[in-house]
């Protein structure tokens, strides 16, 4: 307690600040418009249909929607070959994390992960009051030697993302199959593939025939990144089905409003489309990388909508450099991760083609000018 008592009168808060990395907060300089390509999010707009479903629901939003978001369940079991009573829909994947948090989690327990995992992974456990362990990464990628030399007695939950946010890479299916039959069954492995499309759209299938043959097993997946419905928050999650009384006993009652629901099944009706902008994210992918490359700056493998890449040779000062420059330069804002041991790296979305364009040639500028 202070002297004059103040500190313990004031409400002290459990969590601590996440720290941030690389945010810009001034005005573009040359009154150039901005362009976010920090969030990872798909640069296409609805799909015709989500645009109509969106307009044709818009009239009715004095109601809920359904509260077990029964259509969509229905439709996802129907695309990814499930049942639909072993689905769960959630306010974005992210909801449904902290879900499966606060269903297996607490104090006292420990929760897994890779070194580089997903930011959610550690929020959710902290949340819990649980104990956050990283395993090992091997070329910044997933190590499961690592994490299951990393499980001990306390351990609760393990969390992999496949492709891995932040950095992009990606775990064979064989090594994930691993995974899952060395876990020791008490303990829940949640496999989150919010960016599997990009690795091959139809790539998710095998996981969720891996998850099916196991009672510990749990699959995670988002409409906000190939289906492009971010702002929607909708995502769900394949569990076995004795866990999800648990799950919306800890979910919202109606977290997935009606205009989620009614994109949702919009998107997956429109599916075609979404498979032709997957595809064209892709070879943008393919092809930035390797400019960039030619430039001096090195991305990692990417499965993913985005690259993380470092300046060949450069520490920490010169990324966070180029991060303003960017923002300088072109208007471009990109993101930097928060995550000890990748101070050198800056991440970025793809684009269109134009806005590409925009961050290569300004890469080019900033690299001629060293």
């Amino acid at each position: 307690m202070s002297a004059d008592g103040a500190t313990a009168t004031k409400p002290q808060s459990y969590l601590n600040p996440l720290v941030v990395r690389g945010r810009i907060e001034k005005p573009q300089p040359k009154g150039l418009p901005t362009v976010n390509l920090g969030y990872n999010e798909l640069p296409y707009g609805p799909t015709p249909l989500v645009v109509a479903a969106l307009s044709e629901t818009a009239q009715n939003v004095n109601a809920y929607g359904g509260a077990g978001c029964d259509a969509v369940r229905a439709a996802l079991a129907q695309v990814n070959g499930l049942d639909a009573d072993d689905i769960i829909c959630g306010n974005g994947s992210e909801e449904l994390l902290d879900v499966i948090g606060r269903n297996f989690a607490r104090a006292g327990d420990e929760v897994l992960i890779s070194a580089y995992g997903y930011i959610q992974f550690e929020m959710t456990t902290r949340r819990q009051g649980a104990t956050l362990v990283k395993a090992p990464e091997a070329d910044f990628t997933t190590d499961v030697d690592a994490i299951l030399a990393a499980v001990t007695a306390r351990t609760k939950l393990v969390f992999v993302a496949n492709p891995n946010n932040p950095t992009g890479t990606v775990l064979p299916f064989a090594e994930l199959a691993r995974l899952a039959q060395s876990m020791p069954p008490h303990i829940v492995l949640v496999l989150d593939l919010a960016y599997c499309e990009f690795d091959g759209f139809d790539s998710a299938a095998a996981v969720h025939a891996l998850a099916k043959g196991y009672e510990n097993v749990i699959v995670t997946r988002t409409f906000s990144k190939a289906y492009g419905l971010a702002g929607a928050r909708i995502g769900w999650a394949h569990a076995p089905r004795r866990m999800l009384p648990g799950f919306y006993a800890a979910r919202g009652m109606a977290s997935v409003n009606a205009l989620a629901q009614a994109a949702a099944l919009a998107s997956l009706a429109d599916i075609e489309v979404v498979r032709t902008r997957v595809a064209m994210l892709v070879a943008e992918r393919e092809r930035v990388a390797a400019e960039m490359a030619g430039l001096g700056i090195s991305a990692l493998p990417s499965g993913t909508n985005f690259l993380l890449v470092t300046i060949d040779g450069a520490d920490a000062e010169v990324t966070e450099a180029l991060v303003v420059h960017f923002f300088e330069d072109a208007g471009l804002v990109v993101g930097r991760t928060r995550e000890a041991g990748l101070e050198k790296f800056l991440r970025f979305s793809l684009g269109t083609p134009a806005q590409n364009d925009l961050l290569l040639d300004s890469a080019a500028r900033f690299m001629a000018a060293r």
